[in-house]
């Protein structure tokens, strides 16, 4: 008899439907039953087209409902979980874990796993003492990187260190090469010259993404690289700032901000070096994006992103858009065969430590699924 699961997120956006996927995979589809429930959206033919299990559930709650002590989505989800019998339950983000932790202390489950995404999601004082009353011992909080982890650790002293563990977020490799436009096409509909060399960055535009540096970095190249265009796909609060700086530094032709573009990953292969300046990073997984399309890679050294690039790309400091321009200058002069093998390098990183294969071994050496798998077997 197959293990029943339950992947409770708290929305559809596309980010963590992938997750949601890659959580999936590490069960028998065949075999086990999986059931994934968001507590916000509705289900929609696309979404579910894209979600590998065929149990789904979509709460749809208001705002106000996910707010103070959720007694609804509470009382909801007891209900399913005491009609499903759940063995596994993987929880990511805090609110679907704060709803569960309540469910948990009223409904028997082998195994509760809590997957934070972001850092100090412990930090506040309530949240700790929430924590400390409905911890048992069959639940496992984890960290997207080592960075979030040590964060996580540091703010729940009172759960044992080997109960709070790194789960990367990791890449289907097959599935993503399959979905990137080649080169010419990506550039044909990004309206870029083939002769262009174009530095690209994938992100929200919100503070903690820091593209304000990233485009005083390529102000300080411009002239000494002059084939040079910077592409930033993606929208958010400091557009209207990062639209005002471009124009003062009279950057209007070199630095484009396409706003938001569904599916921009698709469009990484029109890069010749992918961009990721953060100043706070739980782990970056644009990153692995990057690494499947074989572009070589500058990144900042700040939370997780060391874990991510290792050795396979470029690391600057954060803030500093002097050391940033140089790496871009050195990626700019360096030779075809050069950026060649920096992209072969990071896809090799990609695959030896992000793959799905790789995430399994991982997931199932924890003590506490160990036992689970050697019963269900």
């Amino acid at each position: 008899m197959g293990k029943k699961i339950l992947i409770l997120g708290h929305s559809e956006a596309t980010q963590f439907i992938d997750i949601y996927n890659q959580y999936s995979r590490l069960f028998d589809l065949a075999q086990d039953e999986i059931t994934v429930a968001c507590l916000t959206g509705r289900l929609t033919t696309p979404i579910k087209e894209r979600l590998l299990t065929q149990k789904v559930n979509f709460f749809d709650f208001s705002k106000n409902k996910i707010r103070g002590l959720k007694i609804t989505p509470i009382i909801k989800l007891l209900q399913l979980c005491r009609k499903e019998q759940f063995d596994i339950v993987i929880c990511h983000r805090y609110k679907p874990t704060y709803i569960m932790m309540w469910v948990a202390q009223f409904c028997k489950i082998k195994a509760l796993i809590f997957v934070m995404h972001e850092l100090r999601t412990m930090k506040a004082v309530t949240r700790r003492f929430l924590i400390a009353m409905l911890y048992r011992k069959n639940m496992i909080f984890a960290g997207v990187s080592n960075a979030v982890r040590d964060d996580l650790q540091q703010s729940l002293t009172f759960i044992p260190k080997k109960n709070i563990v790194t789960l990367y977020n990791m890449i289907d490799i097959d599935l993503t090469q399959t979905q990137f436009y080649t080169r010419e096409h990506a550039r044909k509909m990004l309206h870029l010259a083939e002769e262009d060399f174009i530095f690209g960055h994938i992100a929200r535009l919100v503070p903690n993404k820091d593209q304000s540096n990233l485009i005083l970095a390529f102000s300080y190249i411009k002239q000494s690289c002059p084939r040079a265009k910077l592409i930033i796909m993606g929208d958010g609060l400091l557009e209207n700032e990062l639209k005002s700086k471009i124009k003062t530094l009279g950057l209007e032709t070199e630095v484009i901000l396409t706003g938001f573009v569904p599916g921009a990953f698709r469009y990484m292969k029109a890069f010749d070096c992918f961009v990721l300046p953060s100043i706070q990073e739980a782990f970056g997984r644009v990153l692995l994006e990057a690494m499947i399309a074989k572009i070589p890679l500058i990144a900042t050294k700040t939370h997780g992103i060391p874990e991510v690039v290792g050795d396979a790309g470029e690391i600057v400091p954060p803030k500093s858009p002097n050391e940033l321009a140089e790496s871009m200058k050195s990626i700019y002069t360096s030779t075809p065969e050069y950026l060649i093998m920096r992209g072969e390098q990071g896809y090799l990183r990609a695959k030896n430590y992000f793959s799905i294969p790789q995430f399994q071994k991982q997931f199932w050496q924890l003590p506490l699924l160990q036992s689970i798998n050697h019963d269900s077997q």
